[in-house]
């Protein structure tokens, strides 16, 4: 569902209009283009490489010469200069190719789908070097690409299909991220850069900073050669929202007062009214929050590069980097339609209204209703450290031989996680009404809830956490050309993975004694959510919440030890090795060049899973193998067309937090529900086909097709089978009245029955020459994307994949001329699934449409200095959160806009 406004057109009109107001401005000294100038771009068409362009449209040009010489089907971006990438953020920057959506969170890209297909399935690869970035709660193998700041790298590529060359693990794309080298950069001595960024948010009115600097030198010879980059950036935006935490029901076959059922309904006289009330939705916990971030990025990159000869090149490329955030989450809410027992049990429906489309209680006056005021602070602390060497040698004319080793670690840590409750329980009069916005609606307490006096401190929580991932491979290949449009590809990998997670809490959260205190003024301090919400009249926009800072110092039990929390310890070892051997060929057929790739790989997985199966560690081990051919084809029938054909076996491993036999066992009832470490991965075979036209320089126009027949995918079910088909240890049943001769009902994961998907993209991109006067420094890029899927759930219902949207699309207008340039994006997602089936009875929860726009501009002062000014999400656009296929509002949120000045020096 698609909700349009006023904010989001006009922001749009005036990038639009500063756009065209500047382009005119600068088209007083631009050059017009000469209709001769104009033919002989166009005859060099297909001589792509020999064009001179600077800027974006320098690295526009450079990602279609990668992508027309590819096998396969490779997308790629490129920094415009020295340490200047087109976006700040790693996932908007991929986000501009086809087939790309990305997820955000608190404002800023964090992982990306590939062709309808999640982050899970995704590799990514840093260097070269399979890689693993996480933060704070992640448990998955999806990279989070808000770990690093852009400025440290100065190419991506994704790669859609696979060729045997490449190391198995995906079903969507391979991303690859490359950082700058020293000799990358023409001539020798010193190449240095250095960007100082104020950045500025409308919401929480803070500014930040973001620099970013690089130093690289080679010698005379350009034999050898040292880089250093480094980037520093801050966040500090504001999270405003609408939060339900779902919605659920009530069971008019059962009585006021039972299972999820009110108390009681003043006016429900009537048999019809009572069954309408029970069997409408409420929202579990209606209430408006507010959180402030604040972050820090750290990323650092060392690059040494020693290429005695063309035959010869060895690099060493180190990076780490560290992302810190700060959340403090101040809210208040009804916390009672959230529990039975002693909440919605105990509450009286005083007044009501149904809204029959989306069968909710879209209007209630309540009575001894539990309110809720919390406050909670989290810290999050992340490391990623990456060291790779990469070597190249040229033996023969013919023979030559690449080798990687190295090795990375992610660590993401939750030193800090605390939150305090005031609880007033059995309130009156409390009421909300959606009647007049059903993402925003009127909420009010009853009573004055900037006072402490109904309020009791009742509940603290204190927790800390944490995950690693480490990555260890070495690999090499060698290839040999048998002649001159035929060569031979062999090589292998060996790869081990290690994932662990820890957690520790209190072991009581109810406070008792001295620690629970009435009336709590001098513990707590005032909040506002400020309207920019729009939040209706007649709401509670200022509420009193814990002051935690003040509760630390006062609590008897702040310093208590804390106790592991068994469900979330585990561990998981694996090892994969792979051979590959693939042919390539590059020869003329009947007129065409046709060239492409053929291959085979053999992969083989062994993993150790281990976690806790209520107080016992069980280890459980498994190991399976694929075989996985792959064919690209690349027939040029003219100079300016390619058209593709593509097929492999793909497949990608099982999420981490799905194979552990960690979960709980009740040997009297004869029910188990954990993971399952003898989960075998999603299998898949893939064919792509696709027509690209390359009409003029810097200019495509594109087309593809795909299809994923998925083979196998894994799924959640309940079922009754034996207990020795479940791997775990016969020990685990002494002394119970258990026998591991006898059936268990089991709750795990498992590999279901698969389903497919099937998609379109479209892709077109084009510099405005043949336009007359300062309309030719202009241009365009971009792309649309259709997917549609349908797999088979734990349930037997069948369902689009989560995390997929059917209609993607982004575009970009650009101006560029005489040192000047800028451009405007959008980037639309259309909605799409986060779980499937929903919990709480409704059909499935996902996220609504989106559509985000950003604008840049930059001007060159001097050869060596650069003015430049971003805007990012310019109209505010909000994460629309819901569930059931009725659309009921779930969360609702923003978090402004923010713009950026700059300046930025090379040399």
């Amino acid at each position: 569902m698609r909700r349009t406004n006023t904010r989001t057109l006009c922001a749009v009109g005036v990038s639009l209009a500063a756009l065209m107001g500047a382009s005119a401005a600068m088209a007083q000294t631009a050059p017009a283009v000469e209709p001769a100038a104009e033919e002989a771009a166009q005859d060099d068409a297909t001589v792509v490489d020999e064009i001179v362009v600077t800027g974006f449209r320098s690295s526009l040009q450079q990602a279609l010469n990668i992508k027309r010489q590819e096998a396969g089907a490779v997308d790629a971006i490129f920094a415009e200069d020295i340490a200047d990438f087109p976006d700040q953020n790693l996932a908007e920057a991929i986000q501009r190719l086809p087939g790309v959506t990305i997820d955000r969170e608190n404002g800023q890209g964090r992982k990306i789908s590939v062709r309808g297909l999640g982050a899970d399935f995704t590799r990514v690869r840093i260097n070269g070097l399979e890689a693993q970035a996480a933060y704070g709660g992640t448990r998955d193998r999806g990279f989070d690409f808000s770990m690093f700041a852009s400025e440290l790298f100065n190419s991506i590529k994704v790669r859609k299909t696979q060729s045997a060359e490449i190391e198995e693990g995906s079903l969507g794309a391979t991303v690859d991220l490359q950082t700058g080298r020293p000799l990358d950069f023409s001539g020798s001595g010193f190449n240095s850069a250095l960007s100082v960024q104020g950045s500025y948010n409308d919401l929480s009115e803070k500014t930040v900073p973001r620099i970013a600097s690089l130093l690289s030198w080679s010698n005379d010879s350009r034999t050898f050669g040292a880089l250093v980059s480094v980037a520093y950036s801050e966040r500090a935006p504001i999270s405003e929202s609408f939060n339900t935490t779902r919605w659920q029901s009530g069971d008019p076959s059962v009585a006021y007062g039972a299972g999820n059922n009110f108390a009681g309904c003043i006016p429900c006289t009537t048999t019809g009214q009572r069954t309408e009330l029970l069997n409408a939705f409420y929202p579990r916990i209606p209430r408006y929050t507010f959180g402030t971030f604040n972050e820090d990025r750290l990323g650092v990159t060392t690059s040494l590069q020693w290429r005695p000869s063309d035959r010869t090149e060895v690099v060493l490329d180190l990076l780490w980097s560290r992302f810190n955030i700060e959340a403090e989450s101040p809210n208040i809410e009804a916390i009672s339609f959230s529990r039975a027992a002693g909440g919605v049990r105990d509450t009286i429906v005083r007044d009501y209204a149904i809204d029959a489309d989306k069968n909710v209680i879209s209007y209630g006056v309540f009575d001894r209703v539990d309110i809720r005021s919390e406050n909670g602070f989290t810290r999050d602390e992340s490391n990623f450290y990456q060291a790779s060497l990469n070597l190249r040698h040229t033996f023969t004319d013919r023979l030559r031989g690449t080798a990687k080793i190295g090795a990375n670690k992610s660590e993401a840590r939750t030193p800090q996680s605390f939150a305090y409750m005031f609880d007033a329980n059995d309130q009156n009069g409390f009421t909300y009404d959606f009647r007049g916005d059903d993402r925003l609606p009127l909420i009010n307490y009853g009573f004055d809830v900037t006072s402490g006096s109904r309020f009791t401190l009742t509940e603290r929580r204190k927790s800390t956490g944490g995950a690693n991932f480490e990555n260890a491979v070495f690999a090499g290949n060698l290839e040999y050309d048998y002649t001159p449009d035929f060569t031979i590809k062999a090589g292998g990998e060996y790869r081990t993975y290690g994932f662990d997670t820890f957690g520790m809490q209190q072991a009581a959260s109810v406070l008792s004694g001295a620690d629970r205190v009435v009336g709590v003024d001098a513990l707590g301090k005032i909040v506002s959510i400020d309207g920019k919400l729009d939040i209706p009249d007649g709401s509670n926009l200022n509420y009193i919440v814990p002051d935690i800072w003040k509760i630390n110092e006062f609590l008897s039990v702040f310093d208590d030890e804390l106790v592991p929390t068994y469900n979330g310890i585990r561990e998981v070892e694996e090892t994969d090795k792979g051979l590959f051997i693939q042919a390539d060929f590059n020869t003329q057929l009947l007129g065409m060049t046709v060239r492409g790739n053929a291959g085979i790989r053999r992969a083989i997985t062994e993993t150790t899973s281990k976690g806790f199966l209520n107080t016992d560690y069980v280890t459980v081990e498994n190991e399976y193998a694929d075989t996985l051919p792959s064919f690209n084809l690349a027939i040029e029938p003219r100079d300016d067309v390619v058209i593709r054909i593509g097929a492999a076996k793909v497949m990608s491993r099982p999420a981490l937090g799905d194979l552990t036999p960690g979960g709980s066992l009740s040997t009297p009832t004869r029910r188990v529900s954990y993971g399952n470490p003898l989960l075998e991965p999603f299998r898949a075979t893939n064919f792509d086909v696709a027509a690209e036209w390359y009409f003029q320089s810097e200019g495509l126009l594109a087309a593809a097709v795909f299809y994923k027949e998925i083979d196998s995918f894994i799924t959640t079910i309940t079922d009754v089978v034996p207990w020795r088909s479940l791997g775990l240890d016969d020990s685990l049943l002494a002394g119970t009245p258990a026998s591991p001769d006898e059936d268990f009902e089991v709750t795990r994961k498992v590999n279901g029955d698969g389903g497919s998907l099937h998609g379109l993209e479209i892709q077109y991109q084009q510099p405005f020459t043949f336009l007359p006067g300062f309309w030719s420094n202009f241009g365009f890029i971009g792309n649309y994307t259709y997917v549609t899927s349908e797999v088979t759930y734990g349930d037997g219902r069948k369902g689009p994949l989560t995390n997929q949207s059917k209609n993607a699309f982004n575009t970009t207008l650009y101006y560029e001329v005489d040192g000047f340039q800028a451009r405007v994006s959008a980037a639309y997602r259309s909605g799409y699934l986060l779980s499937f089936p929903g919990g709480n009875g409704n059909t499935e929860e996902g996220v609504n449409d989106t559509v985000n726009f950003d604008a840049s501009m930059s001007y060159e002062i001097t050869d060596s200095l650069t003015f430049s000014l971003e805007a990012l999400n310019l109209s505010d656009e909000f994460n629309d959160r819901y569930v059931d296929v009725t659309d009921r509002v779930s969360n609702y949120r923003h978090t402004g806009r923010e713009i950026a000045v700059g300046l930025r020096w090379k040399y």
